[in-house]
């Protein structure tokens, strides 16, 4: 009964952790990069079209986002733009909510009740976790249907019948069809039957499930070969080549950079510590789990592309080898000392997850905050007259003006000049600045002029002065992922700039 309260208690901490606030920066649409896309072939999905003509990403986000907006639109009508945000980032902070479950289940086919809390905790708290249980984007859903996959393995190793493995297949299909990276689940089934060869009528039961999942939900893979064979080609190829910056190799990067600060230092080391006591106390569970691990990093490992949250699948099995570990070190501690095991429990587990917590809590806090963006664009909308000329230097990640009437100049990086403009100048300009170098700073160039030609009108603060703080520096989102002290709000710095003669009349 403790442990299952034990659990409960993460459920809602988890929970509040998640959905707070799954709001964030709206109505600005930029925040976080790749939600524009999974809403965009959702509502095109609504509009008449199941292909979505876009295999970068398999379609099953797709198809769940586009069918919460139908039920959504069952109870409110016609959804703005901020209800589509609303309702597919509930419904992943939803499933991320539903992952502490399943890591809770897991832990009890692995090892015990205390183990299966102890996990429900760590991934509660899991900083990288709780951080993308905010978007609309796929790694998350990805996480919650590798975990199920994992948890009907196990099933099937203690009763391998033929609905078991099928079930077990099923749903790694449809993890499969969340992302390409889940295909490493067909490595556990492996170990079916530990102390014995793979039987033949097993692996085609896993696989033919498997096949049924992925196709069912990503059907124009078969029905648009072609087009499924390019995207998928340019996917592989993208993540080999890198991501603009070159951090390295994931294998390096991913070990000392997302898993590091992606659980937070204190539970990375334990998971790591764990991963003893699991591989000597529950072999038999360690090999197909592991297996599903090891292929995963390996895979992610030999690109150059190493987004934060490609690495979250590995989250909930880390958070179940640092719940072994601690377990095991509580035992020990609590034998030695003649103190009660739970207590030394919970203390360990308290220490091991608080800082983890800590962090969470920060990033929910700031994620309330106004973006740098919203308020830039909030305070610009009114001084734009229709004949003004404006510049935002950095368009993708830039301010939303729309609705205002103005002219609007792009600007080209490499020439570092105002397309097709002559030797005119705009009279406003926006710039920014910000530790994700890609994606927001200020050129010398660009800096010069405006310190010539401009004056600074406004400018609002945000992680632009956060150089000692951990970013994706591939990941055009503006919120560190550790070392959120001093930070104000998410966004980059952002400075608005009006020239001299436009201000004057001239």
């Amino acid at each position: 009964m403790g442990a299952r309260l034990a659990v409960l208690g993460a459920l809602v901490i988890g929970a509040a952790l998640r959905f707070y606030p799954v709001w964030f920066a709206l109505p600005y649409a930029k925040a976080r990069p790749d939600e524009t896309t999974s809403l965009g072939h959702a509502v095109a999905i609504l509009a008449g079209d199941p292909n979505p003509h876009f295999f970068n990403w398999p379609s099953l986000p797709f198809y769940l986002f586009a069918g919460f907006f139908t039920m959504a639109s069952w109870f409110k009508g016609t959804l703005s733009n901020v209800d589509l945000f609303l309702v597919a980032r509930s419904a992943v902070a939803l499933a991320g909510t539903a992952t502490i479950l399943v890591i809770a289940r897991l832990g009890r086919q692995v090892a015990n009740a205390r183990t299966a809390a102890l996990a429900a905790w760590f991934l509660a708290v899991a900083v990288l976790h709780v951080r993308d249980s905010h978007f609309a984007t796929v790694d998350v859903l990805l996480t919650l249907l590798v975990t199920g996959s994992l948890v009907l393995v196990l099933d099937a190793m203690e009763a391998p019948t033929t609905r078991a493995i099928a079930l077990a297949g099923f749903v790694g299909g449809l993890a499969a069809s969340t992302k390409y990276s889940a295909a490493a689940l067909v490595l556990p089934m492996l170990f079916l039957r530990p102390g014995s060869r793979p039987h033949l009528r097993d692996l085609v039961t896993f696989g033919a499930a498997f096949a049924a999942g992925f196709f069912l939900t990503t059907p124009y893979a078969a029905l648009d070969y072609p087009q499924f064979t390019a995207d998928l080609q340019y996917e592989a190829g993208h993540l080999r080549g890198g991501h603009g910056v070159d951090v390295g190799w994931g294998w390096s990067y991913h070990s000392r950079r997302s898993l590091l600060f992606g659980l937070g230092p204190v539970l990375f080391v334990a998971a790591i510590g764990g991963a003893v006591p699991f591989w000597r106390r529950y072999r038999r569970f360690a090999l197909p789990i592991g297996a599903f691990a090891l292929a995963t990093f390996a895979a992610l490992g030999a690109g150059r592309t190493v987004f934060f949250r490609y690495i979250l699948p590995l989250v909930p099995i880390l958070c179940l080898s640092a719940a072994i570990g601690v377990e095991s070190l509580a035992g020990w501690i609590a034998a030695r000392l003649s103190r009660p095991r739970g207590a030394v429990t919970a203390i360990l587990a308290a220490l091991v997850a608080g800082p983890s917590l800590v962090t969470s809590m920060q990033i929910d806090r700031l994620l309330a905050q106004p973006d740098s963006r919203v308020l830039a664009s909030e305070w610009l909308r009114p001084q734009l007259r229709s004949d003004a000329t404006l510049c935002d230097v950095e368009e993708a990640i830039g301010l939303d003006l729309r609705g205002v009437e103005f002219h609007n100049w792009h600007f080209d990086k490499p020439s570092a000049t105002f397309v097709n403009a002559g030797d005119r100048l705009p009279d406003w300009l926006v710039l920014y600045e910000s530790p994700v170098r890609q994606y927001a700073a200020i050129d010398p160039r660009m800096a010069d002029l405006a310190r010539r030609e401009y004056t600074l009108a406004f400018e609002v603060r945000g992680v632009g002065r956060a150089m000692r703080s951990v970013f994706d520096p591939q990941d055009a989102f503006f919120l560190p992922i550790f070392g959120l002290s001093g930070i104000p709000r998410p966004g980059p710095d952002v400075f608005i700039y009006r020239r001299a003669s436009a201000r004057d009349g001239r």
